[in-house]
């Protein structure tokens, strides 16, 4: 029998499209030479990107149009064959008409709730930046990443035995010991390169404060804790709303929209602000916001994607590839100035903790099944397997029952007719 086990199926490619993405973003905003700020003051770039990802959310209208356009077609074909009172009960129509009011209103009322958080979470850098009054280059961005996503991961998990009521099997508890020797190796590494300024590669001479750093993560880890209840609160509604990922995208960004217009004029006069964009290579940075916008959008689908087929903390191995990315972006840079090559030890032990956290989470999800040590005993596969073998074990004691039932009632008639001859005689 082989180690691990490799159960992936068809809806795994939305992982490998959403690492892909994810780690050309890194690379392209990381490695590039061009500014790709649209203003010069931070706060006002993060809640341009808050803007942006709304826009993102709003594109998946374009899904929800040809879905329906579809349905109908379907729809359409079905009354040729069936009549008009079969279609209307049937579980597509169920799907976006609900006929209880009380149903409408709850569902809503979870929508406005997803949307008030999902802004919160989105909102939640350039907050910090308002807060703590800190400058980009002040702080070390990677730590503050790897911290808040730490926290994510933690949280998903726990709301999954909480409030999702996953049962933690064996094979559960040590990918949770996996993943957290991963991340507390990963931010020991974060420090050590603080240490070393390896985070500012072109720029030896300015060094981050660990002061301001953990200030602003303070603030920003408000996106670790509240992406993961939104997140549960979408499982939720696959589950019970029956709604798909593009419905939900959709939704999701018109409520979203509609605080974005509440509270944009309200930020813009409370602090009396002045629109001032960058003039240097506008061709280049309106094209990387579109990229950025289109981008944002497939992510989206996608991470709704993974909690509609498999569950909210799957999401998991999709936040992880944001550590990747920046390790591999690291590498690059370090292998671009030769005055840094003792930063490769560092960076390398970065790149294997990302690898490790990574296999443990699809453990967690038993994408990957570990058959030693009793680890595949309660998996799904392994569930299915042990039940299968019972029913083959009961159905060969029936066939045994069956088998044996003839010798009997010969052997029973046998004895009646010894009995009839003795009576006879």
């Amino acid at each position: 029998m082989k180690s691990l086990t490799f159960h992936f199926n068809k809806n795994f490619i939305y992982v490998i499209i959403y690492w892909v993405l994810e780690i050309s973003y890194h690379l392209a905003t990381h490695l590039g030479e061009t500014n790709f700020d649209l203003t010069n003051d931070e706060i006002k770039n993060e809640y341009f990107f808050v803007i942006l990802l709304n826009i993102a959310d709003l594109l998946s209208g374009f899904l929800v149009l040809y879905m329906k356009c579809s349905f109908k077609r379907a729809n359409d074909a079905k009354k040729s064959l069936e009549n008009k009172e079969q279609i209307a009960n049937s579980k597509n129509e169920l799907i976006y008409e609900k006929s209880d009011p009380e149903l409408k209103k709850s569902f809503y009322k979870r929508i406005i709730i997803i949307s008030i958080l999902d802004y919160i979470s989105r909102s939640s850098i350039w907050l910090s930046f308002a807060i703590t009054g800190v400058k980009s280059n002040e702080i070390s961005n990677t730590l503050q990443k790897d911290i808040t996503i730490t926290l994510d991961v933690i949280m998903r998990y726990v709301l999954s035995a909480f409030i999702l009521k996953i049962v933690i099997y064996k094979h559960r508890i040590f990918a949770l010991i996996m993943i957290s020797l991963g991340f507390v190796s990963l931010i020991i590494n974060d420090i050590v390169l603080m240490k070393m300024n390896k985070d500012k590669i072109n720029d030896d001479e300015k060094s981050y404060n660990f002061g301001k750093t953990f200030y602003f993560t303070a603030i920003a880890l408000i996106s670790g804790l509240i992406f993961p209840i939104e997140d549960t609160f979408v499982k939720q509604i696959f589950s019970e709303d029956y709604l798909y990922p593009a419905n939900m995208q959709f939704d999701r960004g018109v409520f979203e929209m509609v605080i974005i217009l509440i509270m944009t004029p309200i930020l813009y006069y409370s602090f009396n602000l002045e629109l001032e964009f960058n003039s240097e290579n506008v061709h280049i940075i309106v094209l990387i916001l579109i990229t950025f916008t289109i981008f944002g959008f497939v992510k989206a689908y996608i991470l709704l994607k993974i909690i509609y087929h498999y569950s909210s903390q799957s999401v998991s191995f999709l936040i992880i590839s944001q550590s990747f990315g920046r390790a591999i972006s690291r590498i690059i840079k370090i292998s671009r100035n030769k005055k840094y090559k003792n930063g490769y030890i560092p960076c390398i032990f970065e790149f294997i903790a990302v690898l490790f956290i990574l296999f443990s989470s699809l453990v967690y999800d038993e994408i990957i099944i570990i058959n030693l040590m009793g680890l595949n005993e309660n998996v799904k596969k392994g569930i299915i397997k042990r039940g299968e073998l019972e029913m083959e074990k009961i159905h060969l004691i029936d066939e045994n029952e069956l088998d044996n039932e003839p010798l009997n009632n010969d052997k029973e008639s046998i004895e009646n007719n010894n009995d009839d001859d003795i009576i006879k005689d």
